[in-house]
């Protein structure tokens, strides 16, 4: 058993504590005083990761672990690994190893489908090989991973019965690269609990004559991811979507050059340029995803006066209630100890995954 001290900081509280735990927290003690300035907050959760370190989703389960273990030591202990908008025999080839190898141990919990049902015309960063909506895919995939969420765009033809067989399945629905208007996205949230993908970038917006996706979301939606590396969403864009969304989380959208020096890369057959912790499309200034950490993202929440049990609730505890996952996103007995030990500065100091440390 191991016994750490600090401030637990959840998304609703804090309060100094000595924690005793194994893979689950068996017992949380508070305790009046404590010298060293140590904040212990959840383990971070990205439900939006393409790569890093050089490494990608779509290069096959080498890759997705070695992404995955770079994210973990910038404490995300909660990964969902993300696909591009590909043929379906490279997403397949991609995938194929991945429930064969995934395990307890892991950060990975699955798989999150970024396209291939996504508008042609609202492509961002994705290739052009957007695909009709298919069950025939998705059962494919199924059986080699877990598709914990999927983005489309549901303006498509065929999308009320593919929505519909999709929730059947328990696979997150979310809106991304759209370009449908208010009417379109409010049918379906009026039936379903549907979430929203990199909210203000690739979709149709909030004009007051015409609103679209982003307009339906800031009005009905409980639930959104937003990048927060603020090259993406300015400060005063993230703040309404805040006031809007309670249940509003950070992601990364990180792609492979994250960690990397600055330079032209390829990843997934895209072309891309980083430069001083920003990437786009080769000679383009079309944003390519991000190369941010969760962490990077923690601090930016704190950077613009979000409280560091608000910032919490952004990086971990709302997106462990989205997927509703019951065992991560808090700090409490019985849970997975899951943890992010910082410095007064909110540096990373340790990281605990299932009650291990890692090494970094």
């Amino acid at each position: 058993m191991t016994v750490i001290k600090g401030k637990v900081v959840n998304h609703n509280e804090s309060f100094i504590s000595e924690i005793s735990f194994d893979e689950k927290i068996n017992q949380i003690r508070k305790i009046s005083k404590f010298e060293d300035d140590i904040f212990i907050i959840p383990g971070f959760i990205d439900l939006h990761c393409h790569g890093g370190n050089g490494y990608d989703t779509m290069e096959g389960w080498r890759s997705i672990e070695k992404m995955a273990s770079y994210h973990l030591s910038r404490g995300t202990t909660t990964l969902l690994a993300t696909t591009w908008t590909s043929t379906p025999r490279h997403t397949y080839d991609a995938l194929k190893e991945f429930n064969k190898n995934i395990s307890d141990d892991s950060n990975l919990i699955g798989i999150h489908l970024e396209g291939p049902f996504i508008n042609p015309n609202k492509l961002g960063a994705q290739p052009a090989l957007t695909q009709k909506p298919s069950k025939e895919f998705i059962e494919e995939i199924k059986k080699i991973a877990d598709i914990k969420v999927i983005t489309l765009a549901p303006e498509l033809d065929g999308m009320d019965e593919f929505v519909d067989y999709l929730n059947q399945n328990n696979i997150k629905v979310q809106f991304g690269h759209t370009l449908a208007d208010y009417n379109c996205c409010k049918k379906y949230m009026d039936q379903f609990n549907i979430g929203f993908t990199h909210l203000y970038n690739a979709m149709s917006g909030n004009d007051h004559r015409n609103p679209g996706v982003l307009s339906a979301a800031l009005q009905n939606s409980q639930y959104a991811e937003i990048i927060c590396d603020l090259h993406h969403v300015s400060e005063q864009a993230i703040k309404i979507a805040k006031k809007c969304i309670p249940g509003l989380y950070t992601i990364t959208d990180s792609i492979g050059a994250a960690g990397l020096k600055d330079g032209n890369y390829k990843f997934a057959n895209i072309e891309i340029e980083k430069k001083k912790e920003k990437v786009t499309l080769k000679n383009s200034s079309t944003l390519a995803g991000s190369v941010a950490s969760m962490h990077t993202n923690f601090l930016n929440l704190l950077n613009i006066q979000y409280t560091i049990e608000e910032a919490v609730s952004m990086t971990s505890y709302n997106a462990s209630q989205y997927l509703k996952l019951d065992d991560v996103g808090l700090i409490k007995e019985g849970m997975k100890s899951n943890f992010v030990l910082l410095d007064k500065s909110h540096n990373i100091v340790d990281i605990y995954l299932n009650g291990k440390k890692i090494d970094r």
